[in-house]
């Protein structure tokens, strides 16, 4: 097979199926082809949001992104929320924020296969052809042509649009293969860890597991507070995860896989967990003390366990060493150790692979290698990279997809 386009996206997720519509309206029937290698596009959308789709989010900042400040900034600034409900309307998808303050918005339908269908619907409208099943093996450009050998055929185009994705989930196919295509190009990548990912310690704690409590996940690196999230925290038998530990889960890899943090040396990384982060220090002792005095007889858990959950705090005071006591017997040290072990809850992150559990990749390309305006190669003319590729990852609340659909859907505009 041998067939020549004006626009070529290499890689069939959100952001390629975006950039092709976009592509497909500007250029014309025929002009546009997408190239995917799996059996069908779209297959790591389906999972986003738990099967619903969070496609973006009313609280769009650059405060909620990390990575190359340009390239979140380009973006931000260029594809407003405005912009991603006009694009989705245009495909006849309605939005609406679920929990109502979150600012999350999700498909009318509460569906992700809703925002799939659609933008394959367009495809069809638009003339896009979907060519899936093509496992590119080289990458070739002659003065304006670019040349993408398959293993069952060879494609010619003026343009191509990288939207490969990155190597998070390989359940659901990711790989590196995108890098790999750009790196025989001359274009390179930072390094590359796991992010929005549950978090392994080296702490076991059987009863934990299945645990819920809310609290604040703080990082401590080499002594030094790092960073912190706050929400629901969940507790398995060996892992921390939930929405706050997926938040801070890219600074914790990027130090096991590398021994950095912001790409600099560090010795040592701990989480801690404050369980009641609502109360002070002196507020949880000065609630102990009281509570001392209710439950005189009985054993130091039940002085928790009306505030926390049984098994978190059966664990709590464990970890605080004074289980043997009955309350009347806990003096001031024991009320201020077990303070100390609610709002310091110690564990130490371990390495595992996290690119199975994580939902995005961070690092990738930077803006030394494309420009932040228009995510055109600054070696390969005409060649335009977008997505989850990009150095750039925001935090949970869909501030991903929408930087997906808002680096495609720039790229695909700035191509004459």
């Amino acid at each position: 097979m041998k067939k020549t386009y004006k626009v070529i996206i290499i890689g069939g997720g959100v952001a390629g199926l975006s950039a092709a519509v976009t592509c497909g309206r500007k250029f014309g029937r025929g002009s546009v082809a997408v190239i995917e290698k799996q059996k069908r596009t779209g297959r790591k959308l389906l999972a986003t949001g738990n099967g619903r789709c969070n496609i973006s989010n009313n609280l769009m900042s650059e405060l909620h992104y990390s990575g190359d400040r340009e390239l979140i900034s380009s973006v931000v600034s260029y594809f407003s929320v405005s912009d991603m409900k006009k694009f989705l309307s245009g495909l006849g998808i309605l939005v609406r924020e679920n929990d109502f303050g979150s600012g999350r918005l999700y498909p009318f339908s509460n569906q992700a296969s809703t925002v799939l269908d659609m933008l394959r619907l367009a495809l069809v409208r638009y003339g896009v052809d979907e060519i899936t099943e093509m496992d590119i093996k080289a990458i070739n450009k002659t003065n304006n042509t670019f040349e993408i050998i398959c293993g069952n055929g060879t494609f010619y185009s003026e343009y191509i649009i990288f939207a490969t994705g990155s190597k998070a989930s390989p359940s659901l196919g990711a790989d590196d293969s995108g890098y790999q295509l750009l790196k025989s190009l001359s274009i390179k990548s930072t390094k590359l860890f796991p992010a929005l990912s549950p978090v392994e310690t080296k702490e076991k704690y059987n009863l934990l597991k299945g645990v819920r409590a809310k609290g604040s996940v703080n990082v401590i690196a080499d002594g030094n507070f790092l960073t912190q999230d706050i929400g629901e925290i969940q507790f398995t038998d060996r892992s921390l995860s939930g929405i706050c530990v997926f938040n801070i889960s890219g600074c914790v890899n990027e130090y096991l896989y590398y021994g950095t943090v912001s790409g600099k040396l560090c010795k040592e990384m701990m989480i801690s967990l404050d369980v009641m982060h609502e109360y002070s220090r002196d507020d949880v002792c000065a609630y102990l003390r009281k509570a001392r005095q209710i439950f005189r007889e009985r054993k130091p858990t039940e002085i928790l366990s009306a505030v926390l959950n049984k098994k978190l705090a059966e664990v709590i005071v464990i970890y605080s060493g004074i289980r043997k006591k009955s309350c009347k017997e806990l003096d001031e040290n024991d009320i201020q150790q077990i303070a100390e072990c609610v709002k310091d809850f110690r564990f130490t992150p371990v390495r595992s692979d996290s690119f199975k559990t994580a939902q995005v990749c961070a690092g990738g390309i930077g803006s030394d290698e494309v420009f932040a305006d228009t995510f055109m190669s600054k070696k390969v003319k005409n060649l335009y990279i977008c997505g989850e590729l990009l150095n750039v990852y925001g935090e949970c609340g869909g501030y991903n997809l929408h930087f997906a659909v808002g680096s495609a859907i720039i790229a695909a505009k700035n191509i004459k």
